[in-house]
């Protein structure tokens, strides 16, 4: 933004004030999203015919047993809260402790939001050099708290209005942890109760010396960025003399500064529209794990692995999965961990035998493609056997592999298994050896950290290298004695992801020009990289589909991303030198 006498901000009030379904190409994804995911199907209506539905009448059902959503085209983000608590009163009628999860998570960040604006409106006097920079994202952050928890604004506010607030203890930490992020937050946390003794009073008055001076320094290096962007801009401050290479970006420091702070703010004001695009996967898992028909399975799985009687109609009730789940609940209460380890194993191997046991459909990995042909890819293997583990009551995190999907079991000892569910004979429990990465200030990454995550994740994954065993060589075709970079996520999340890459991928089938639909993929690849900025592939993914539309310098940066990322693909490399030589 330049800076010309009027009050400088982060780009955050657009993305509030963005309308997601203006964009026909958004329309037309959205819709295959829901396609692939159940049987949705949205209409897009004028502003004042939503306005005269009641909230229950946005979900209707048809005479061919499809439901429709109505939604405006002029959705805002906060909106999208309501709609999703629809969606999921729906899709868990038979489960209503899940039926709005999600939308008790949306309130609590709307309120991490007013807090956030609360928390830099009371320490404005703490901050000198960019002032004006920090009343403004106060005010923005308390507003859009404001839309997401209550859906409407009390009108314009003053700061003034604002500190008159008072955050608890807890809600100051909350926001701490809001601002800074985890690692940051943690870190400061450790600086200061280093120089804490037994006395509240100091302890409290050292935490508040350290968010002062650390909102101060953030505003002080933020306005100076805002600054010297204006001037580049302008002409007036010329670039750095240092060589770069054709596939780096030039922008100089105090504009990446401003970029990388925009790109996190915009994140967390996404998270509704992140979190109602969920809501629509949720429902194709769980149309998926209770509609999944078995005819094409093998005869020896049929009789020896299910031991079907007949009258069955779907691999939940073929594997009886309500029985398993009783079973492994009755045997926890006993306390015999041996026992429990058995029946989880058990339980893991009958499902991922009945899963391999389906064709490989190359492409298929939705649940609407397969439950209607049963062919299945990794990835699709990856959602049936997980949706399938974790309906009984197991653990597992989503591995991405390249080109690659797996799951991990965690047992109740604390073991790790890695699993494909396309083949069995592949199954290895990972150990400390067989694992590298390093934790904050050095520490090794051990198993325990695994099944750490897995009682607690985080968006962002938990990224580590698998060392090369023979198995390992089989699943990934790695070089022998070569590493491999793999990333874990929450199943939920992890599967979103890549359902989401794979779409993008199909939609731009050059080679089938029915199927090509560049603006589209543009969608799905720009949503997984929403839910995991640092993923494979999707960068690249986007840089074809913009380069196919004669976009070529938003191609080039999303090349260039894919490049910082992962430096050792080649094939972004490839796009950037198509995309340069379009520009010549």
């Amino acid at each position: 933004m330049a800076y010309s006498g009027e009050q400088p901000k982060f780009g955050i009030q657009p993305i509030i004030e963005q309308e997601s379904f203006r964009n026909l190409a958004a329309q037309s994804f959205f819709a295959k999203w829901c396609k692939i995911n159940d049987s949705i199907v949205p209409e897009f209506v004028t502003r004042d015919h939503w306005n005269n539905m009641e909230i229950q009448e946005i979900l209707e059902r048809r005479p061919d047993g499809k439901q429709v959503l109505f939604i405006p085209d002029d959705l805002h983000l906060w909106e999208m809260i309501g709609v999703m608590e629809v969606i999921d009163k729906n899709t868990f009628a038979a489960k209503p402790e899940r039926a709005t999860e999600a939308k008790e998570r949306m309130l609590v960040l709307g309120r991490i939001f007013k807090n956030a604006g609360v928390y830099i409106a009371n320490r404005l006097d703490q901050i000198e050099d960019g002032r004006e920079i920090a009343e403004a994202l106060a005010l923005e952050f308390y507003q859009y708290g404001q839309l997401v928890t209550q859906g409407k604004t009390q009108g314009i506010l003053q700061t003034e209005e604002i500190v008159l607030r008072d955050l608890t203890p807890q809600e100051n930490e909350f926001v701490d942890q809001f601002l800074a992020g985890d690692r940051l937050y943690k870190s400061r946390k450790q600086r200061v109760e280093k120089y804490i003794v037994n006395d509240q009073v100091n302890k409290d008055e050292l935490f508040e010396q350290e968010r002062g001076k650390a909102l101060a320094q953030f505003f002080r290096v933020a306005k100076k960025a805002f600054v010297l962007d204006s001037k580049s801009a302008d002409g007036e401050l010329k670039k750095s003399p240092m060589k770069l290479k054709p596939w780096q970006s030039d922008a100089s420091i105090h504009s990446a500064f401003l970029r990388r702070i925009e790109r996190a703010l915009i994140r967390q004001v996404k998270t509704p529209k992140r979190a109602f695009e969920a809501s629509i996967f949720r429902r194709g898992m769980e149309f998926l794990q209770r509609n999944m028909p078995f005819e094409e399975l093998p005869f020896w799985i049929k009789e020896m692995v299910l031991h079907c009687q007949n009258g069955e109609t779907t691999l939940r009730e073929a594997l009886k999965i309500d029985d398993l789940k009783t079973e492994l609940n009755r045997i926890r209460k006993t306390g015999d961990t041996l026992a429990v380890i058995a029946k989880e194993r058990e339980i893991a191997d009958m499902i991922q035998l009945a899963v391999s046991g389906f064709p490989n459909g190359g492409g298929t990995n939705n649940p609407s493609e397969m439950v209607t042909t049963q062919h299945i890819n990794c990835v699709g293997a990856s959602m049936l056997g997980g949706s399938l583990m974790s309906e009984v009551g197991l653990t597992y995190l989503v591995c991405d592999l390249p080109i690659h999907s797996i799951l991990l079991l965690i047992t109740s000892n604390g073991g790790v298994e890695w699993r494909d569910m396309l083949d069995p004979t592949l199954n290895e429990c990972l150990t400390n050896i067989m694992i590298s990465g390093q934790k904050r200030k050095g520490k090794p990454l051990t198993i325990n950290d695994i099944v750490a995550f897995s009682q607690n994740p985080s968006p962002e994954g938990l990224r580590f290298y698998i060392n090369s065993s023979a198995n390992f060589i089989r699943l990934t075709s790695a070089d022998k004695g070569k590493r491999q970079s793999v990333t874990v996520f929450e199943p939920e999340y992890g599967q979103q992801i890549q359902t989401l890459h794979n779409t993008g991928c199909d939609l731009l089938n050059f080679s089938h020009l029915s199927l090509f639909r560049p603006e589209e993929a543009i969608e799905a690849f720009r949503q997984a990289i929403s839910l995991d900025p640092r993923i494979r592939g999707s960068y690249y993914g986007l840089g074809s589909a913009l380069l196919s539309l004669f976009r070529p310098e938003e191609a080039i940066e999303a090349f260039r991303q894919e490049i910082a990322l992962h430096p050792k693909n080649a094939n972004p490399y490839y796009g950037l030198g198509f995309a340069l030589a379009a520009l010549n």
